[in-house]
């Protein structure tokens, strides 16, 4: 599950696989056209509690495939 605080601009997490809640502050990020492409690593036995922004790396940017 997931929750957007759109007026404090946090977003809250919940996995059915672990009991943790953890979220991210958007302010903590660069959104602009200038930042930097972050990615949060969901991988086998990755795990988050709490405030969770600053996990995040840098990472190339997501490409799209055509239609």
């Amino acid at each position: 599950r997931s929750v957007s605080d759109q007026k404090n601009r946090v977003y809250y997490f919940e996995t059915a696989l672990t009991p943790n809640t953890f979220w991210v502050k958007l302010n903590d990020f660069d959104l602009s056209e200038k930042g930097h492409v972050m990615k949060l690593d969901l991988g086998n036995y990755q795990t988050y509690n709490g405030e969770a922004s600053g996990s995040f790396k840098p990472a190339p940017a997501f490409k799209f495939l055509g239609i």
